[in-house]
């Protein structure tokens, strides 16, 4: 009798570990979305049609979809991640990613990273107008997203998103101090995390560099902001590690263009990661 409690119990243990990461290291590709609004939208917009054909490749293929939240809870916390994690990202908070992509997530079971702009995302709360194209996602939308599970928010800065006057996105300008390039990163995104808190009541803890634009000096200043992860716009398959926190800036992203499909991505991935 001993014997076949062991057995079991054994047997359970496997069951409960089964689809689930063991070991302190896991790969992960993240994949980088912009606008659904189809053709006529930018030189990075998709349609629903192509976005729904990811999901269904992810899924059919054994992939999970992860939040930040849950990386930065592996390193730190050693929770477990899925056998086959991705994460997916919805950079610049469009309209569209309300109307079309969380039906899809909702459908598909499958979460996804929102990083809004917050001057984008005040004009438009207050000259509100449905613009499948132009259109970005209101504070409430942005609750409404967070509320239902499948969103996670971050930042992607209050008004930094541009390329003028010497500095790209929230990359240091050539001959600023550091002194001034703090202040700039900390009244910029500090501005977007407390109207994020007041309208929605959410704290992002991750930021992602307008254009993948990063910098050193610019990853200190976010850690002293209390942002966990960081992600740029480089090709590659991140490797996070329990007990790491560094390895969690700075992290890669496949662009998901019209002409390149999430099965072109994973195609070029290593055997074990197709």
């Amino acid at each position: 009798m001993r014997k076949w409690i062991i057995c079991l119990s054994l047997a359970g243990l496997l069951f409960l570990g089964a689809g689930v990461q063991s070991t302190d290291t896991v790969q992960v590709p993240i994949i980088m979305y912009h606008s659904l609004a189809g053709a006529g939208g930018s030189g990075t917009s998709i349609d629903g049609v192509q976005f729904e054909a990811d999901l269904q490749y992810l899924q059919e293929h054994g992939y999970e979809a992860v939040t930040l939240s849950q990386l930065v809870d592996f390193v730190h916390h050693g929770d477990p991640l899925p056998e086959q994690p991705v994460v997916l990202t919805f950079d610049d908070g469009y309209w569209n990613n309300y109307s079309i992509g969380l039906p899809l997530a909702r459908e598909y079971n499958m979460p996804f990273v929102l990083s809004v702009i917050g001057q984008d995302t005040e004009i438009w709360s207050v000259q509100w107008a449905e613009n499948l194209r132009h259109g970005h996602v209101t504070w409430e939308q942005i609750r409404e997203m967070a509320d239902s599970g499948l969103v996670e928010i971050a930042n992607h800065t209050w008004d930094l998103h541009k390329n003028e006057h010497g500095r790209k996105g929230a990359q240091i300008r050539s001959g600023e101090s550091l002194e001034e390039y703090g202040s700039v990163l900390r009244e910029d995104l500090g501005r977007l995390q407390e109207a994020l808190y007041e309208r929605t009541g959410i704290r992002p803890i991750g930021f992602v560099y307008p254009f993948g634009a990063t910098c050193p000096e610019g990853t200190e200043v976010l850690r002293e902001m209390g942002f966990l992860t960081t992600l740029s716009c480089y090709d590659g398959v991140n490797t996070l590690e329990r007990g790491n926190p560094d390895c969690l800036y700075d992290l890669g992203r496949y662009n998901r263009s019209p002409d390149r499909s999430v099965e072109g991505i994973f195609r070029d991935l290593p055997g074990e990661l197709r």
